[in-house]
């Protein structure tokens, strides 16, 4: 019997590896009937809210609805979900992904833990019942800011009353056109009129961010040169939801420019939440997702006590 040699190693056959989908864990709480509360988490963004909805699996889908409409980006993504496993909803996992292109429900396993951890901790730390909308509709004042370096980009807002939000991503020429700089700017005005909604005074160091909003104001149908409308799986391009957020809600807004970089405490908080968004986006093994959560929140905390000192003491916003 001739001795078994062995063969040698294959040179034209690869090992393809899929590119990994973006996972959003989601928590909810509340009592069959509803209303029930919602808290989401991803590696760089959060999202909570309140839903009427009958039972649990009604929540979950609608919040995924909700959390579609807001970051139509993400493309594909998988949701994370702790039920039972004789929860109704893992019979209609398929109808799910028929009804919503794009998304897969699934139990987080080991890999999805932390994130689900996140989203319970959230949930526990909001409030028992979330007051309506309209409780407060005083005015604010609110700066906004985008970032954009290489290829990811970032946007951040911080209001008056210490409320904030940011997000990044990595932004497409072929759908975003050259134009990404403005494009983070109107986001980012956008994700604050739509997440504040009462009379708000907008601060932008960029006059072509104020002049588009202001023509959105006027129902001026405009984007940016080069900006795409057509989405994968039919969903709404980012700036089309906005132009039409913005106009239905005209009546609350007050746009205004402020030159950046001049000491403005709301216009500094945002550019920085901005930048840890976008930085967060590109490099997001540098930046765990408890430390991005602690800065942000610090930086959202400490531009918003000294807008509002300066005020105490008589010293208007740099508002042109």
């Amino acid at each position: 019997m001739p001795k078994p040699t062995p063969r040698p190693r294959r040179i034209d056959v690869a090992f393809v590896q899929r590119p990994r989908v973006p996972e959003i864990a989601i928590a909810v709480c509340g009592q069959e009937g509803g209303p029930f509360r919602y808290h989401a988490v991803s590696e760089d963004r959060t999202w909570s809210g309140q839903l009427d909805a009958p039972n649990k699996e009604t929540a979950i889908f609608d919040a995924i609805a909700v959390i579609r409409d807001d970051a139509p980006e993400l493309g594909p993504v998988r949701f994370l979900v702790s039920l039972q496993a004789k929860s109704p909803l893992w019979r209609y996992t398929d109808e799910i992904a028929a009804l919503v292109p794009g998304v897969s429900v699934g139990w987080p396993g080991l890999s999805g833990l932390p994130l689900m951890e996140a989203a319970k901790a959230g949930l526990t730390a909001q409030p028992a019942e979330v007051p309506p909308q309209s409780t407060d509709m005083s005015p604010l004042w609110v700066a906004t800011d985008g970032s954009v370096r290489r290829k990811f980009s970032g946007f951040g807002w911080l209001a008056s009353n210490g409320q904030y939000g940011l997000h990044g991503y990595r932004h497409s020429k072929t759908l975003h056109g050259t134009k990404v700089v403005l494009i983070s700017e109107l986001r980012a005005i956008n994700d604050a009129v739509r997440n504040l909604q009462r009379p708000l005074t907008v601060m932008s160091d960029s006059k072509l961010a104020i002049e588009m909003i202001k023509r959105w104001m006027d129902g001026d149908i405009v984007l940016p040169q080069g900006y795409t409308t057509e989405r994968p799986g039919g969903k709404p391009a980012a700036l089309v939801s906005a132009q039409r957020s913005i106009h239905s809600q005209r009546e609350w807004l007050t746009p205004v420019w402020v030159k950046g970089h001049q000491g403005e405490p709301l216009n500094e908080g945002a550019d920085a939440l901005a930048r840890l968004a976008q930085r967060r986006a590109a490099n997001p093994a540098d930046l765990g997702t408890p430390e991005y959560h602690r800065r942000a929140d610090g930086l959202a905390d400490g531009f918003s006590k000294q807008f509002n000192l300066l005020r105490e003491v008589g010293r208007p916003p740099l508002a042109a």
